[in-house]
């Protein structure tokens, strides 16, 4: 090289390296790029990579000939640079040509940035109390007892609480059908609510093969908001009527069909699993308070290639969950109307806020000093691999032997929990 490289650091963990080459370098490199490339190329009257090195310079782009050269350049002023810099690399450096003549690189080295913590050990997260009313313990306890009921047909007018099945249509206030509306084999138990406010009360005394008719005004709340406030005349014909039986929460129900000692011990566990599913859902909020609370804690200058290649990586697994939907990136910006300059806005913003949550997370864990030792690994290990079927156990244990990356993932994932528990607790 006709200079050493010109290194530039920047407190944002940025280190951009120019180099450039001497002649006798490039030309070299490009002798090997272009014997690599005319494997490649088929010329008539000669052997591939045989034919005369004029006349492969006139077959092949001269970009793909320089992109080859630089390629061949590349792998040895890399290792150099991040011995003598001593470059602690966190995504893989990015490459750009700034000259061709002499040819000079740019490149881009991303290093860990500094991370400042602000007001982070103010940081408290309530706790809510559970609190699990009888009325909906009520609630709970008719909904499994009427995983139970049973429905008998009859042939007199509806009651409340029967279960009534229709077919039925819907003309608006001009005598022309709305066509969402036709439905056939609807049904519902009557004083349930579940339809418009009139609807079920209309249908009281309907018996099998009746057809009736009346006209009801959508409430303004409606979720159809074409349907709001319109008066819809319905045309319905019942195809049956049931009368549902539901039982009721005795001791002997209990033993027999909810395998418990009586009504009042269902009761109980009824109560204790709604209170630990309060608990849970009363925790994942702290978590996410706490995550929002640490990311606004987290004082962090990103260099824009450390943002773009996270940008990369949401994307690509927005781009692999709409594939799974059967649908493109394509498809899904026509769906949502979004425009691309839209789209790389939210992108930066998303990317923006996942590292600085990350950075400061990472932090805080060196702070704390949140360590996950060999014991405590291989017992989540074990409760990962161990429900598994012993084929699938052998093939996924080696993913998880120590200093794979599955490992570390879920060493950092415990060291994780562990901090978010000391900092909820």
């Amino acid at each position: 090289m006709t200079h050493p490289p010109k290194i530039e650091r920047e407190k944002n963990g940025r280190i951009e390296c120019t180099v450039e080459y001497t002649k006798e370098e490039v030309l070299s490199a490009e002798e090997k790029a272009l014997h690599a490339l005319a494997e490649t190329v088929k010329i008539p009257g000669f052997r591939p990579g045989k034919a005369p090195r004029e006349t492969l310079l006139q077959k092949i782009n001269p970009d793909d000939l320089l992109e080859e050269t630089i390629h061949g350049l590349l792998p040895e002023i890399m290792e150099s640079l991040v011995k003598e810099q001593n470059i602690q690399a966190i995504i893989s450096p990015k490459v750009a040509l700034k000259k061709r003549d002499p040819l000079t690189l740019s490149i881009v080295f991303v290093e860990r940035p500094n991370v400042t913590l602000k007001g982070v050990d103010k940081i408290k997260i309530a706790k809510k109390e559970p609190k699990v009313e009888e009325k909906n313990v009520d609630r709970m306890a008719d909904f499994i007892l009427r995983k139970h009921e049973t429905a008998k047909e009859t042939d007199r007018g509806a009651q409340e609480k029967d279960r009534v099945t229709m077919d039925f249509w819907g003309a608006d206030s001009e005598g022309k059908e709305i066509a969402p509306i036709r439905t056939q084999g609807h049904s519902v138990e009557l004083g349930g609510q579940s339809l418009i406010p009139g609807f079920e009360e209309a249908l009281m005394g309907a018996k099998k093969g009746e057809e009736k008719m009346f006209t009801l005004t959508f409430p303004k709340d409606y979720h159809a908001k074409e349907l709001a406030e319109k008066p819809v005349t319905f045309h319905v014909t019942v195809t049956r009527v049931e009368e549902v039986n539901v039982p009721e929460l005795t001791d002997a129900f209990a033993k027999e069909h909810l395998h418990v000692e009586s009504a009042e011990a269902f009761r109980r566990e009824l109560r204790s699993s709604m209170v630990a599913q309060e608990e849970h859902l009363d925790h994942q909020r702290r978590e996410q308070e706490l995550m929002a609370a640490i990311g606004k804690a987290t004082v962090v200058n990103l260099p824009k290639e450390l943002v773009e290649e996270e940008e990369r990586g949401i994307l690509s697994d927005m781009e692999e969950q709409l594939r799974r939907q059967g649908k493109s990136l394509q498809d899904w910006m026509q769906a949502t109307k979004k425009k691309p300059e839209d789209l790389k806005k939210e992108l930066e913003q998303r990317a923006t806020e996942r590292l600085t949550l990350r950075l400061g997370i990472r932090e805080l864990l060196e702070v704390k000093q949140i360590a996950v030792s060999d014991d405590e690994m291989q017992q989540a290990v074990n409760g990962l691999v161990g429900p598994l079927a012993e084929k699938e156990r052998k093939e996924v244990e080696p993913a998880y032997a120590k200093g794979e990356q599955a490992y570390d993932q879920l060493k950092w994932q415990k060291r994780v929990e562990k901090l978010f528990e000391q900092m909820l607790s």
